[in-house]
Parts: structure tokens; C-alpha cells; sequence
């Protein structure tokens, strides 16, 4: 119960029942007993909330309103008069006056009809003012969401510009770094077969990462593991197979489409900050897509000992969050698990 507004209409309840009985009091000279006022005004008050809160409410939200409204109203006035001649036969009367019906009609009829009419304006005009009031606050909520909305959503484009201009500036010109790679192959293939095979991976690799996508801005899930197995093979070469990394797939992976680069990045992010020469702590990173098109990537591996501002420097797992806020917003999950030893990452998203 809102107790302040109680108090406003006691408040004026009590202004308005003490200007009435004063004005009769100096016009006529009169005051009735207590009782009486009690009794009048308190059935005053119940037939203007009665109509306020109960009639015109129920009233409206029928079909035929403009037939109904007016019927029940009448019907309002009729018990009002009926309940204020029985206030007027036990009150106003002496037990030994009697009034008959006819005289009483008379005199007293139109002056309580009259009442009766004008409590039911006030209590109409006080509806239409609450009503006035009510479609007022919808239009300023529903205003108000609609700016949230659009406040959410130039947010969440200001994050995809962030975040795409923090991956842009990481590109060097396509054109100019694959012509020096293919350089690089052709000229020490005869010398080094390893060195050309991870020429030809990291080719690869890049070529994907700047290959068009689809009109909704994916790619299939069967390409970006593709280059998750590229990427773990040209660092097994980097390191002369001396790496341990448990790499599973499961689930139907070839229908399935993500937005490039996100799987990518948390395995690039386990080679640049994991210690992977470990077997008993051997990395692990499973991929499942299940019968609802559900994708769990899961990623675990012991850490460097690297200085902590290195670590802060990256901004790999910062530009996936911005891509996935924009591209998957409340459809994904990702828990980070940032221990002394070890880091993990669990990605659950709706593919």
C-alpha cells in the first residue's frame, strides 16, 4: 500500500467534508450530530471509489462499453438513493415523525439525485485522470526501453568496431605477405622440407583468416578446426614434435557454421602462454557439437613463467569477447579459469 498517496486522499477527504459542513454551518446555522456525518459522507465516499476503482474499470474493457457504462451507472444511482433514504428513515427522522414516500419524493429526490450525479462526475473525472495517467507512464516505459535498445545496440557496435580495428591492425598487406611466403617455399623446399611445410601451414592459415564469409559474417566449423589442426601442426614443427597436446573433435562438425577466427584464437592464445613440454600436464583442447547444435570448446594447459605485464599485454581472449557479445550475445557462455599453474577456457554457445 502506497501510504503517501492514502494520506493525500484522507487529506482531501477531510478539506472537502470540513468546507461543506462549515459552509451550512454559517449559511443555515446547523450542525448535525456526529454520526450523521459519518454515516453520509461515508457513503459518499463508497460509491465515488466504487465507481473509480470497481464500475469503470470492469466497465471498459467490455466490447459494448459505451452501453454498459451508462447502465451500471444508473444502476449505481438507484442503490445510492435507496441506501440514502434508509440513512434518511433511521437518521434525519424522529421516531415519532413519520414522512410518507410521496412527500419525501418531493423533497428530498432531486436534491439526493443530484448528490448522487455529482459524486459520480468527480468519480469518473478521477478515473479518466488515473487512466490519462496510467497510458502516460506506458509511453514514457515503453520510450524509455526503446532508448535502451538503441543504446545496447550502438554499444554493441561501437565493441564490434573496437574490436575489428584491434584485429585490422594486426594485418599486414595480403598480397605482399604471400608472395614473400611462396618466395620463401620455392627457394629453401630443396633445403628444408620442414621450413616449407610451415611456410605452407601458416599460408594457410592466413589465407582462411582473410577469406570471405557469408552474408551473416560465418564460416563452416569444419574449416576454423581445420586450422586449429594446421596451427597445432606447424608448432609441432616449430618445436620438433616436443609438445604435448591431447586435440579431439566430436559431433556432427560439417554442417555446423561459427564466426571465423574465435576457436582459433583461444588455441593460439594456449601456444603463446602455455608450457607444453610437460607430458603429465599434456594440453588439452575438446571441441563437441551435440544434437541441439550446441558447441563446447574446452581448453586446459599450464602456464609459462612469463612477466605478468606480457600476459596483461594480449588482447586475443579481449576481441573474442567483443566478437561474441555482438555476433551470439545472450546465446553464449565463456568461463575462464585463470589459476597460478594453469589456465582454462570453457566456451558454450548456440551455434
Amino acid at each position: 500500500m502506497n501510504y503517501k498517496l492514502l494520506l493525500k486522499h484522507i487529506s482531501g477527504w477531510v478539506i472537502f467534508i470540513i468546507y461543506e459542513i462549515s459552509f451550512v454551518r454559517f449559511s443555515i446555522g446547523v450542525f448535525a450530530p456526529l454520526q450523521n456525518y459519518l454515516c453520509y459522507y461515508g457513503l459518499n465516499v463508497v460509491l465515488f471509489y466504487c465507481n473509480a476503482h470497481l464500475i469503470l474499470p470492469f466497465a471498459i474493457k467490455s466490447r459494448r462499453n459505451y452501453i454498459i457504462i451508462p447502465l451500471l451507472m444508473v444502476l449505481e444511482l438507484f442503490f445510492y438513493l435507496l441506501f440514502k433514504y434508509a440513512l434518511d428513515t433511521v437518521l434525519a427522522f424522529s421516531k415519532n415523525q413519520v414522512i410518507s414516500q410521496t412527500i419525501y419524493i418531493k423533497q428530498l429526490l432531486l436534491p439526493n439525485l443530484y448528490r448522487g450525479i455529482s459524486f459520480l462526475g468527480c468519480s469518473s473525472l478521477y478515473w479518466a485522470v488515473l487512466r490519462m495517467m496510467l497510458f502516460r507512464n506506458r509511453v514514457h516505459e515503453s520510450e524509455t526501453t526503446h532508448l535502451v535498445i538503441l543504446k545496447e545496440k550502438a554499444e554493441l557496435e561501437k565493441n564490434l568496431a573496437e574490436a575489428m580495428t584491434a584485429y585490422l591492425q594486426q594485418q599486414i598487406s595480403p598480397h605482399l605477405l604471400f608472395n614473400t611466403l611462396t618466395f620463401i617455399h620455392n627457394t629453401y623446399y630443396k633445403h628444408s622440407r620442414t621450413a616449407s611445410q610451415c611456410v605452407l601451414l601458416l599460408v594457410d592459415i592466413m589465407r582462411f583468416s582473410l577469406e570471405e564469409v557469408d552474408i551473416k559474417g560465418k564460416t563452416t566449423l569444419k574449416k576454423e578446426i581445420a586450422q586449429i589442426q594446421n596451427f597445432i601442426e606447424l608448432n609441432q614443427l616449430r618445436f620438433d614434435y616436443e609438445l604435448y597436446i591431447d586435440f579431439k573433435v566430436a559431433g556432427n562438425v560439417e554442417s555446423a557454421q561459427i564466426i571465423p577466427l574465435i576457436l582459433l584464437t583461444l588455441t593460439e592464445n594456449i601456444f603463446k602462454h602455455g608450457y607444453l613440454k610437460e607430458k603429465k600436464g599434456e594440453a588439452k583442447i575438446y571441441i563437441t557439437v551435440n544434437a541441439q547444435n550446441e558447441l563446447k570448446f574446452e581448453s586446459w594447459n599450464l602456464k609459462k613463467h612469463e612477466p605478468e605485464k606480457r600476459r596483461l599485454r594480449s588482447i586475443g581472449i579481449k576481441n573474442v569477447l567483443k566478437r561474441l557479445d555482438y555476433s551470439y550475445q545472450h546465446h553464449y557462455k565463456l568461463k575462464i579459469s585463470d589459476e597460478e599453474d594453469s589456465f582454462g577456457v570453457e566456451l558454450m554457445m548456440q551455434l
